[in-house]
């Protein structure tokens, strides 16, 4: 034999650390995601650009596939909105065109009498999404429909109007006074745009130092509604700090986002709430307006036209792959939409319903571990095809659970740098284990020359490594003290007869596997499958001495059968068959090793132990018993066995009979595996 060649530090480090270098692999990436994940601030101390690191981005086209899969998949949180107190009055196409003037026209006294049938029908608080910080004409007219409007909103009381905050070197926009003074409050009715100019979120005060909180049109309008339907006594319906990561409005307590904006919650695609045009009420005298549209609600009046002034990109802007792969039916191009209904969102998210927010950011990063560490097993463990196909699976069941995490609990969990790290894992780990592999085939290929025909045939794992390890032993054969079982399935031909084969192999796999674990359990292994029949060998090629082998083979025997029983019970009511096996084991010198043709070699065990074990099995049937032993068995059994003699059989070809015995554990019946197992 030629000797062992010197292996390479390459080689070594591979052999000796692979593991480790799996597990620094896995860390290398995790520290990577997690890095980027984290929350990044901008000049001002805020962390309005990347509230999620440099994953914002990815992290942001995740959030609007989970909506968009909400949206096809949950018709009822869809409809949501329309069962929600929100009425939107819109000024859209037709008001445009039975006005017969351009929205940036439109007389304020439309806007009066809008308020005015909003208010006489009961309404619990009104936003008016217009700027009113200049007068609407110069003629004496204008300024009368002004005075109207003016008087419209004080009449009603409970009107919200527009501002515009300061920023980017634009001045703010705030109300005339007219129009300030006579309103409820003002809130202001900026956006914020996400790198991609999408709105996903939504700002709720400004805070400047030395200057007072300005608060949004969506938090006044929610405070506006909470006050008109607040019990006598409760507290201030405001909204308030409750800590540093969440606001109180009443009683909710709303989480925030790392950049201090809402996350919002979308209902659906626009039109998410019920809405009806302005020109029923303007322009249409024989309109039916349903008694219940703005009773006890919030009431918004905003432009939704398709040249409107404020129309945005949203989680619902454009259809993705996936969500039009669920839903045909989702319109083609993109769609935008209205300022007014963003504001309507964002009172639904404050007031209804569950607020979307992500874990913190160390629940974050254990999560993305969890899916990293599934990645590499699937990497490193399966072949390289089924490897691929699992991480697939995984990324599809990271969808799964974070869609359901989304939908029942609110919780959006950071599915974009799990699905990052996975493709950044997934090969990485290939190239890991290609290299390993070569390392493995390389360093073996010449030590193995001998004997690689004979490994490449063997039956099991067990057996592979014993010849290896003692392959000069085994390639001449030894004598071994060896327990032997045979088993097979009772009139099994009778039961399959009628059946279709591929359902009998399907019967056969499912009993084989069940068989196998048992057999694993107590260190026995398959020598050879015969038909419907097994043979088992325990004490060889390894041995842990004779007794602790035969003890293990009738443990294993007994298992068996309680594991037949328990399949039985798993199989009623299908159209399987019950099935019963017989059982026999005996205990003697046989003779061991690599036996067969040049292109055809198998380890096997050789001697007339093995033609009692099978004449055993097949004498179960005429004693009626379902395990039969030999007395160099029983010899070995300790007390936790209870023998009983059953006569002699006489084995074929030879002048003597041999003892046998039914073998059960005493004081207990077998149920279950743990019941005939014992220390290894």
């Amino acid at each position: 034999m030629s000797p062992i060649p010197k292996k390479s530090l390459a080689s070594y480090a591979l052999r000796r650390w692979y593991l480790a270098l799996a597990i620094f692999l896995v860390s290398v990436v995790w520290i990577g995601v997690a890095l980027a994940l984290c929350p990044l601030k901008d000049a001002d101390g805020s962390y309005s650009s990347s509230p999620y690191g440099l994953s914002t981005g990815l992290e942001n086209k995740a959030l609007d596939l989970l909506f968009q899969l909400r949206d096809v998949r949950r018709a009822d949180l869809r409809a949501r909105g329309t069962n929600e107190p929100i009425t939107i009055i819109e000024i859209d196409e037709r008001a445009i065109k039975a006005s017969h003037v351009r929205l940036q026209n439109w007389r304020r006294d439309w806007y009066a009498r809008l308020i005015d049938r909003a208010s006489r029908d009961g309404a619990s608080v009104i936003g008016l999404d217009i700027y009113l910080s200049e007068e609407g004409g110069h003629s004496d007219e204008d300024r009368g429909y002004d005075q109207q409007l003016a008087k419209a909103i004080a009449d009603a009381g409970n009107v919200v109007i527009a501002s515009k905050l300061g920023a980017g070197g634009f001045e703010a926009i705030t109300p005339l006074p007219l129009f300030k003074d006579a309103a409820y409050t003002v809130g202001f009715v900026d956006l914020s745009l996400d790198s991609d100019g999408f709105v996903r979120s939504s700002p709720l005060t400004r805070a400047r130092t030395g200057e007072e909180t300005e608060f949004s049109f969506a938090t006044r309008l929610a405070e506006g509604y909470l006050v008109a339907h607040a019990v006598e006594g409760e507290p201030p319906q405001y909204l308030k700090p409750a800590d540093d990561e969440r606001v109180q409005l009443g009683r909710r307590i709303l989480p925030l986002r790392t950049d201090r904006n809402l996350q919002v919650d979308f209902r659906a695609r626009s039109p998410a709430f019920r809405h009806i045009s302005a020109a029923e009420i303007l322009f249409n005298e024989n309109a039916q307006i349903p008694d219940d549209l703005f009773r006890d609600r919030i009431v918004m009046i905003g432009a939704t036209n398709i040249d409107a002034p404020d129309l945005f990109s949203t989680p619902f802007y454009e259809p993705l792959a996936l969500a039009r792969l669920l839903d045909r039916s989702l319109p083609n191009t993109p769609v935008r939409t209205p300022g007014v209904e963003l504001h309507a969102m964002t009172v639904a998210t404050l007031l209804f319903g569950q607020t979307p927010v992500r874990p913190s950011y160390r629940w974050e990063i254990i999560a993305l571990i969890l899916a990293l560490a599934l990645v590499v097993l699937a990497v490193l463990r399966l072949r390289a095809l089924w490897g691929l196909l699992t991480v697939i699976l995984i990324a599809g069941m990271t969808l799964a659970v974070s869609s359901w995490a989304f939908n029942a609990h609110g919780l959006i969990l950071p599915l974009a740098s799990a699905w990052l790290g996975m493709v950044v894992l997934t090969p990485l780990g290939l190239g890991l284990r290609y290299a390993h592999e070569r390392m493995l085939h390389g360093e073996t290929e010449a030590d193995r020359a001998q004997v690689m025909d004979i490994l490449s045939r063997c039956v099991s794992e067990e057996v592979a490594d014993e010849l290896w390890q003692r392959r000069d032993q085994i390639m001449s054969g030894e004598r071994r003290v060896v327990s032997i079982i045979f088993t097979d399935i009772r009139s099994f031909t009778t039961l399959s007869e009628n059946a279709p084969s591929d359902q009998v192999v399907i019967w056969l796999n499912d009993y084989f596997s069940r068989m196998h674990a048992v057999i694993n359990r107590h260190r026995g292994h398959i020598n050879k499958f015969i038909g419907d029949g097994l043979m088992i060998v325990f004490g060889a090629p390894e041995s842990r001495g004779d007794e602790e082998e035969a003890r293990h083979a009738v443990a294993c025997g007994l298992e068996m059968l309680v594991a037949v029983e328990r399949m039985n019970v798993e199989w009623q009511g299908t159209d399987r068959p019950i099935i019963k096996i017989g059982v026999g084991i005996t205990t003697g010198e046989a003779t061991c090793g690599v036996v067969g043709a040049e292109r055809r070699l198998e380890y096997t065990v050789i001697g007339d132990i093995v033609n009692l074990s099978a004449r055993l099995e097949s004498t179960t049937k005429e004693y009626g018993v379902p395990l039969l032993t030999s007395e160099s068995t029983v010899r070995l059994l300790d007390d936790r066995y209870e023998a009983r003699a059953l006569g002699e059989v006489l084995v074929k070809g030879k002048n003597t009979s041999t003892k046998i015995f039914s073998v059960t554990l005493k004081n207990a019946e077998v149920e279950s595996p743990t019941s005939v197992t014992f220390g290894q």
